[in-house]
C-alpha cells in the first residue's frame, strides 16, 4: 500500500470530510506505517465508515470488502460516493439462468442438462458479473460468499488480495459459526434421504453417534449425487426438484467433510430439535462449533495481508480479539484499536427510562400486559410519528398484538418470517405507523422521518436453552453473553438517528437493560453512555 498521507486522503471519495474521518485516515496511516497489520476501527453510527474503508482500498494494490447482508450490499452500490470504486458478486441464487429465467443459476438449465452447451463466461449473469469482480481492484462480497468461496481453489477464485476491509465486523464469529454448522432436516436434505435416518436422527445420545449418523448420510449423499450426476451425462434433464437436492446434497457434504476432518481439533456442541414439514413434525440435528476461533485463520484472515476491521459495537476489544482469532494470527502489537466519538448532537438522540420489571423468561408472564401498558402510553406520545418496537421475539410480537388496546392496532404492522421484507416496506413508506420488529437491530438505515422514535420492549439476551449458549456459560463465560446482548442493543439503537439533523428518542421498557449496562459499564462506548438517563450513569459509577 502506498502509505503517503496526502495520497490516502486523495482518495477519499467525497469532497468533504465528516468530522473525524480525515483524522482518522491519519491515524491508521501512521498506525499502518508503524508495522500494524490490523486496524479495529470502532466507529459510531453516522462516522461514515464506508468512504474511509474505500480510501484505503484504493490505495492498496488490490482488496476485498466484505459484508454481512445483501441489503447492506446493495445500499453500497447505491452509494454515490462509493458504488463507483467497487464492483459486487452474490451468490449464484441472486441471479436467474439465462436459458431458463424460471430458475436461478444455482439450479439452471446447464446445472439440469449435459445436453446444455452453455458459454458461461459469455451469457451467464452470475459468470459475468463474478468475471468483473475478479477483475476489479475492490470486489465487494457477504461473509457467506467470502468463506463459500474461498473454500475452492480454481482459476476463477479470487485468492489473497493486499487489503480485507469488514464491514459491521462485530458479528463475523456467529456468521462463521452458522456457515460451518450443518443439520439433518427434511430442509436441508432430500426427504426421501432424511426419511431413511429420521429414527437415528431423534435417538442421537452422544457425539459418537453424531459422528456416525453425519459419516452415513454423508456417504449416502455422495451416492445419491453421483446418481444424479450420472443422469445429466446420459442425456436425461433433472428437474428444477432434481437439481435443487444435488445443491443440498453437495452443500450437505461440504459442511460434513468440515465437520470429520476437524472433529479431533476443535469442540462441537449438537442437540436435537423439531422441525415442521408439509404439516408434520419431525426430529432434526443441529451440530455446531462451540467457538469460530478455530476456523479464523483459514475461513478469513489468510486471505490478506492487511485488514481493517470496522463496526460501531466492537465493545470489549480482548474479548473481540480472542473470539474471532486474531491473537492466533497477529502479534499484540499488530492489533490496533481507533475509537472515534460521535459526532451526533446527545439531545437528538436521548435513551429514554420507561422502565418497570424485567422480561426474563422468569418474570416475563407478570410484567408482559404492564409492558404493553407502557407501549401505549409511550404510543401516544408518537402520535403520528413513526415508531419501531424492537420486540426480540415472535412470541412478545403475537403477544403485543392480542393484548394491546384495541385502539392501536391499525397502527400495527407486524410480520412473520415469511412477510419481514413485505412488511418493513409498508412500514418505511407509511407515516405514524408502529412496526413490531424481529431481529430488525442490524443493516437497516431508518434516518429522518422513516423512524423517529423506537422502543427496546426487550432486551435481546441470546437463548440459554441453545446447547452453544448453554455449553459457554457452564464455563462461565457470562462476559461474553452479556456483551453479546449489550451489542444487538446498541445495533438497535443505532438504526433511527443517521445523520447529524437526526432525531429520535429510544424509549427503553425492560428493566433487566439496567443489568445489563451496569454489568457491561466498562464497554459502554462514550457516544452511549452520554445519552443514558443521569440516574443510570450513577448506577456505572
Amino acid at each position: 500500500m502506498n502509505l503517503d498521507k496526502d495520497h490516502v486522503v486523495s482518495l477519499f471519495p467525497s469532497k468533504y470530510f465528516r468530522k473525524y474521518q480525515k483524522e482518522a485516515i491519519e491515524r491508521i496511516v501512521d498506525e499502518f506505517k508503524t508495522g500494524v497489520k490490523c486496524i479495529l476501527l470502532d466507529a459510531p453510527t453516522g462516522f461514515g465508515k464506508s468512504p474511509v474503508n474505500i480510501a484505503f482500498c484504493r490505495t492498496a494494490d488490490d482488496a476485498f470488502y466484505i459484508t454481512p447482508q445483501l441489503t447492506l450490499i446493495d445500499q453500497l452500490i447505491r452509494d454515490k460516493m462509493i458504488g463507483q470504486w467497487i464492483t459486487e458478486i452474490k451468490g449464484r441464487q441472486n441471479y436467474l439462468c439465462k436459458l431458463d429465467p424460471a430458475s436461478t443459476v444455482d439450479i439452471g438449465l446447464c446445472k439440469r442438462s449435459n445436453k446444455i452447451n452453455c458459454q458461461k463466461i459469455d451469457t451467464c449473469p452470475y459468470w459475468i458479473q463474478k468475471l468483473k469482480a475478479l477483475k476489479a481492484h475492490t470486489a465487494l462480497m457477504s461473509f457467506a460468499y467470502f468463506f463459500l468461496e474461498g473454500r475452492q481453489e480454481t482459476e476463477y477464485s479470487f485468492g489473497r488480495r493486499e487489503l480485507l476491509v469488514l464491514d459491521e465486523a462485530h458479528s463475523i464469529d456467529k456468521h462463521v459459526v452458522s456457515h460451518i454448522s450443518l443439520t439433518i432436516s427434511p430442509w436441508t436434505i432430500p426427504f426421501e434421504m432424511y426419511k431413511r435416518f429420521s429414527n437415528l436422527v431423534g435417538n442421537v445420545q452422544d457425539m459418537q453417534d453424531v459422528i456416525s449418523i453425519i459419516t452415513a448420510v454423508k456417504e449416502t449423499a455422495e451416492q445419491q449425487n453421483e446418481v444424479e450426476v450420472q443422469m445429466t451425462l446420459t442425456g436425461e434433464e433433472l428437474t428444477i426438484t432434481q437439481a435443487t437436492n444435488v445443491k443440498r446434497l453437495e452443500d450437505f457434504i461440504g459442511s460434513a467433510d468440515m465437520f470429520l476432518n476437524s472433529i479431533n481439533d476443535t469442540e462441537w456442541v449438537w442437540h436435537i430439535s423439531w422441525t415442521s414439514y408439509h404439516g408434520n413434525n419431525y426430529p432434526k440435528l443441529i451440530v455446531q462449533p462451540l467457538y469460530a476461533r478455530t476456523f479464523m485463520q483459514d475461513m478469513v484472515w489468510s486471505r490478506a495481508s492487511y485488514y481493517i476491521v470496522s463496526s460501531a459495537t466492537l465493545l470489549n476489544i480482548p474479548i473481540f480479539v480472542h473470539e474471532v482469532g486474531l491473537d492466533k494470527t497477529l502479534k499484540k502489537d499488530e492489533i490496533i484499536h481507533i475509537n472515534v466519538p460521535s459526532m451526533f448532537p446527545p439531545e437528538n438522540r436521548p435513551i429514554i427510562d420507561n422502565t418497570n420489571g424485567r422480561m426474563t423468561h422468569k418474570e416475563r408472564d407478570k410484567n408482559l400486559v404492564p409492558a404493553i401498558r407502557i407501549l401505549e402510553k409511550i404510543l401516544d406520545q408518537e402520535e403520528g410519528k413513526n415508531v419501531a418496537v424492537h420486540v426480540h421475539s415472535y412470541e412478545n410480537s403475537i403477544a403485543i398484538e392480542n393484548l394491546i388496546d384495541p385502539k392501536y392496532k391499525d397502527r400495527l404492522v407486524t410480520h412473520t418470517p415469511a412477510t419481514r421484507q413485505e412488511a418493513l416496506e409498508i412500514w418505511k413508506n407509511s407515516h405514524g405507523r408502529v412496526f413490531i420488529a424481529v431481529s430488525f437491530e442490524e443493516g437497516q438505515d431508518w434516518l429522518g422521518e422513516i423512524c423517529e422514535a423506537q422502543v427496546l420492549f426487550k432486551v435481546p439476551f441470546l437463548d440459554i436453552s441453545d446447547k452453544r449458549v448453554k455449553e459457554r456459560l457452564n464455563r462461565h463465560e457470562w462476559k461474553w453473553y452479556y456483551n453479546e446482548a449489550l451489542k444487538i442493543t446498541i445495533q438497535a439503537y443505532g438504526r433511527a438517528v443517521r445523520t447529524p439533523e437526526d432525531k429520535a428518542r429510544f424509549y427503553v421498557i425492560d428493566a433487566s437493560f439496567i443489568d445489563l449496562i451496569t454489568r457491561c459499564k466498562g464497554d459502554i462506548p462514550r457516544w452511549i453512555r452520554e445519552v443514558l438517563p443521569e440516574h443510570w450513569r450513577k448506577l456505572m459509577e
